[in-house]
């Protein structure tokens, strides 16, 4: 199996692994290049310039230097990159393995940006030896830069990379087990083992039915929509290696996956459930020299895609989840995300949460844009989504031609070039398939991403405004969460501000006038007032220190309440204790020491303190107590 890659998603603890392959499948015969990529142009900028720049943003301190600047000439335009550093795709703990040791692993060649001056566009790849490798979407499509020598081993070419775009890419391939050298009997074989799985006992509470329905179920996603991400633990094996060459570029091949589906996901509504996305954890990088190590169950040049996916099932994987084969559900059969190692009828232990892609297929170097669609569409088998049938999902089999125009949805059971409407998104059906399996386990393992989220109602960086989705944004001012990418989260043309950035903004996009009150006065700030020109509300005039707050048993301090009501008077805060004959309700009293050094309790020494607060405060004690030893 030539240049492909396996993964893992959404295992129990990291939430997935990817592992990449690069095995010969006996059936795989060569193809030439033309037969995937019909046209390309050479590019020839001057890389040992690019590699300063790369160095010196790698170095930067200042926000400017930060900024990496590409600018050539292709396909009769201008392209202006202005990029910076990615961090997004891996966790702060990130860790590489190799043969023999761990380390923590430098990612600065990794980059994402955009065309200078073109509105909605983006782009993502590396800087390796000042050289970019990656993709470039505008609104003309998407194009793709790769490394001359991938494709054409003549080494007096006046250029060192090409540059090609999307409509000229043609794959004719199967997906999986309906294509290549697997038939349809090992997908039937795999999906009866995963109904072999013998349960452990589990101490999770069940979820029980609850007759709200709908609105309960808005609620519980609403509590826990922080938890969006998978987590990632990608493993390469040395053909991959020995192709790519470096460590760096390996890293780089990954990236680039990891941000194509993490856009396609991301921007996908799976009944509610949004912004999905993927992050990686862990990469082991199989070297060479792994090749001759006779521990290792994958140095075989000729195993099977069958079997090197039983192979890594077999690895305990707890901590991610994916997989190639292992069709993830809701309940009923093992496999697909946040699937835990288990028993299995066999007697062996395996994590059904493993996949496998190809990057090279017939002999022939597969074009990025196929392999990050084939990796979104096995991604989506760990979801829960079989392959779509139907005329309902499948339109390119449509005999009307409006409908065939558009292409056929990620899950069709053959590969698409990914140059039609359809060819980068979800069908209803798969849709509706992976929502379900999203409500039911996505809470087992994904985490939190900790990155901005267009449509979560809070204003965050990269955000001019944050209204939410279409059903729930009523803000005149800002673009929803479902409008394009160049839109969503800004504020409409001719609006100055939105009711999403603070109170001091109208439902008109205007800001309040200065005798517009935005927060009302609290035991030890004044109330605030808007300024005129800003949306959010200026912080508030702090009291005097020592006024009296929390129901007099406290003071304000720098306009918190933050003090004891002894410091007022000069005392110390202390703990009441209890005597013969005080009743136990005295011990919640706030209690103060003289110079005495005699603790006593604030209403003993005649201080002016609310005493219904401490029948308040006994009872909340009471309560919790109650809770604690009883429920």
């Amino acid at each position: 199996m030539e240049h492909s890659l396996l993964y893992k998603c959404c295992i129990s603890e990291w939430h997935g692994l990817l592992l990449i392959l690069l095995d010969d499948l006996a059936c795989q015969y060569g193809n030439p290049l033309n037969k995937y990529i019909r046209h390309y142009e050479g590019l020839s900028y001057d890389v040992d310039l690019l590699h300063q720049k790369h160095q010196r943003a790698k170095r930067a301190v200042s926000h400017e230097d930060q900024f990496l600047r590409l600018d050539f000439h292709a396909h009769g335009r201008q392209f202006n990159l202005r990029m910076k550093r990615d961090t997004s795709l891996f966790s702060e703990d990130f860790k590489v393995e190799t043969s023999n040791q761990v380390i923590d692993y430098d990612t600065s060649h990794i980059y994402t940006g955009h065309i200078y001056g073109e509105q909605g566009s983006f782009s993502h790849g590396s800087v390796i030896d000042g050289r970019f490798e990656g993709f470039i979407q505008t609104h003309s499509g998407t194009f793709y830069i790769e490394p001359a020598e991938r494709y054409i081993k003549d080494r007096t070419l006046p250029f060192h990379s090409v540059i090609y775009h999307e409509d000229d890419i043609k794959y004719p391939h199967k997906y999986g087990p309906q294509g290549g050298c697997a038939d349809h009997s090992v997908f039937e074989r795999m999906q009866k083992y995963q109904m072999t799985g013998i349960e452990e006992p589990t101490t999770e509470p069940s979820e029980q039915p609850d007759s709200n329905g709908p609105q309960l179920l808005r609620k519980k996603r609403a509590t826990q929509a922080e938890k969006n991400t998978c987590q990632l633990y990608i493993q390469t094996d040395h053909l991959f290696y020995k192709h790519y060459g470096t460590r760096e570029a390996v890293i780089a091949q990954i990236s680039s996956h990891v941000k194509a589906i993490d856009t396609i996901y991301r921007s996908t509504d799976f009944s509610g459930i949004r912004n999905i996305s993927f992050m990686v954890k862990r990469i082991r990088i199989n070297t060479t020299v792994d090749e001759k190590d006779s521990s290792n169950p994958f140095r075989f040049p000729n195993i099977g895609v069958e079997k090197f996916l039983e192979l890594n099932s077999e690895q305990n994987h707890d901590d991610y989840f994916l997989g190639l084969a292992w069709v993830g559900a809701p309940s009923g059969s093992s496999g697909g995300i946040c699937e835990k190692s288990k028993l299995y009828s066999d007697g062996k232990k395996k994590s059904l949460n493993t996949g496998i892609i190809t990057v090279q297929n017939y002999g022939s170097h597969v074009p990025p844009k196929v392999s990050h669609i084939t990796f979104a569409h096995e991604v989506g088998h760990n979801f829960g989504s079989p392959h779509d049938s139907g005329m309902e999902c499948t339109p390119g089999e449509s005999k009307n031609l409006g409908q065939k125009e558009n292409g056929n949805y990620i899950m069709y059971a053959r590969a698409t070039s990914g140059d039609k409407l359809n060819n980068n998104k979800f069908s209803l059906c798969s849709i509706r398939n992976i929502s379900q399996v999203l409500e039911k386990k996505r809470n087992n393992c994904f985490v939190e991403s900790g990155q901005p989220i267009c449509g979560n109602g809070l204003v965050e960086e990269g955000e001019q405004c944050d209204c939410g989705y279409s059903d729930q944004c009523k803000d005149e001012c800002c673009y929803d969460a479902n409008q394009s990418d160049d839109k969503k989260c800004k504020l409409k043309p001719g609006k100055f501000c939105s009711p999403s950035q603070g109170p001091c903004c109208t439902a008109q996009c205007n800001f309040k006038l200065k005798t517009d009150k935005c927060r009302n006065d609290s035991d030890c700030a004044r109330e605030g007032m808007c300024n005129g020109f800003s949306a959010l509300c200026p912080a508030s005039q702090p009291k005097q220190n020592f006024t009296e707050c929390n129901r007099r048993t406290q003071v304000c301090i720098k306009g918190q309440c933050t003090g004891s009501i002894c410091e007022k008077y000069d005392l110390e805060e202390c703990t009441c204790a209890s005597s013969d004959g005080k009743d136990d309700r005295e011990l919640c009293h706030v209690c103060c020491m003289r110079k005495s050094k005699i603790c006593l309790d604030c209403v003993s020494m005649n201080l002016p303190v609310d005493r219904r607060n401490f029948v308040t405060v006994f009872l909340i004690v009471f309560l919790n107590l109650r809770s604690y030893f009883f429920f």
